[in-house]
């Protein structure tokens, strides 16, 4: 796996951290109460999904492009050190998968069902920004080594495509799941708590596997 497609990876990660993943039920469940006019037409029915996803989406990228001047800002002072930085991530990474497996795991929920459907705009804007806030302060690890490698690519689109990789990774997300909001309703609403267990799980797993991924790599790189 090149680190293009490691770091898409880590984005879909970030979109599964369970700090943030947790806070899904409630905002699915709010876009599903108000989408139950079946005699609505599907193409509008997919046109309201997507421009909330875009404004979560929105949401999201501010938060990450903050997270990514402040690494940037600091990488200036750190950038000697930034190989074995990344390596202790990825140590992060796997002792951070390990207690996810055990269990261990910090998530936190909000309740958005009772919402005013008039101001859905405002609060899909403001869900992307506690996604993200979510997924960095449980994941931080994830999004640090790809901004580290990205400033350390040799050239400005090499490093660009790793931080495009990895919000293409977590935009993707966040759209699918409005989708499957769309097409599967019913299936959602009777399933969705159930599935998140699961979803911690797989992420667990995928999270030890990218801490050894970016031990190895870091290690090959410099020739250890």
């Amino acid at each position: 796996m090149d680190f293009i497609g490691f770091s898409f990876l880590q984005g879909v990660l970030a979109f599964l951290a369970p700090c943030a993943v947790a806070l899904l039920p409630g905002y699915v469940l709010a876009f599903i109460s108000r989408n139950t006019d079946g005699g609505s037409q599907l193409s509008a029915r997919i046109g309201r999904g997507l421009k909330l996803a875009s404004l979560s989406i929105l949401g999201i990228l501010i938060i990450y492009s903050i997270a990514g001047v402040m690494i940037v800002l600091a990488g200036q002072f750190l950038k000697e050190y930034m190989k074995w930085i990344t390596i202790v991530m990825g140590a992060i990474l796997i002792v951070l998968g390990i207690l996810m497996v055990l269990g261990k795991s910090i998530s936190f929920s909000f309740n958005i069902q009772n919402s005013n459907p008039k101001t859905e705009a405002i609060e899909a804007f403001v869900f992307g920004i506690g996604y993200a806030i979510g997924a960095l302060g449980c994941l931080f690890p994830l999004f640090l080594i790809v901004a580290t490698q990205a400033m350390a690519a040799e050239t400005v689109w090499e490093g660009s495509s790793y931080i495009l990789a990895y919000f293409t990774g977590i935009s993707g997300m966040m759209i699918l799941t409005i989708l499957l909001a769309i097409f599967a309703k019913d299936f959602l609403l009777k399933n969705l708590r159930k599935i998140l267990p699961y979803m911690e799980k797989v992420t667990a797993i995928l999270l030890i596997i990218a801490g050894v991924y970016v031990i190895y790599y870091q290690m090959a790189l410099f020739g250890f």
